[in-house]
């Protein structure tokens, strides 16, 4: 079940918990039910209430993240059409599209290659996120 269609079941089904609540609680005010019969359906009801909650919380956090993430890549897209065509890389550029470019250590050798690695604004964030989720 896609995450936006299980938060609106799981909010509809809270406001249907508060609800039951509510009537149970009136009910056993109004001396229509016993108490332990109340207590007993009160428990249940919070019970359900609480797990649907931490549920929510969850999905809401992932979907807030997916959210970010497209917002993410929609600007990075903006930056890069801004930027077609250009010949060379410009400071100005630089500090628009490159988060930091990390070199390796000289590895002792005279003019003995080093590993350099370019890490991009937005984009390069959800290439480490999705890596850390599958770890």
């Amino acid at each position: 079940m896609p995450p936006k269609k299980r938060l609106y079941d799981i909010e509809k089904r809270i406001n249907e918990l508060d609800s039951l609540i509510q009537n149970v609680y009136e009910d056993k005010v109004a001396g229509n039910i016993p108490e332990k019969v109340c207590v007993g359906l009160l428990e249940k009801y919070q019970a359900e209430k609480d797990k649907l909650t931490e549920e929510y919380d969850e999905l809401e956090k992932i979907t807030d993240a997916e959210n970010q993430d497209e917002r993410d890549v929609d600007e990075y897209i903006r930056r890069m059409k801004s930027y077609a065509g250009a010949e060379e890389l410009t400071r100005e550029m630089a500090f628009h599209l490159i988060e930091y470019i990390k070199v390796d250590a000289h590895p002792g050798k005279q003019k003995a290659p080093r590993t350099t690695e370019v890490f991009y604004k937005l984009i390069d964030k959800l290439l480490k996120d999705k890596h850390n989720a599958l770890a």
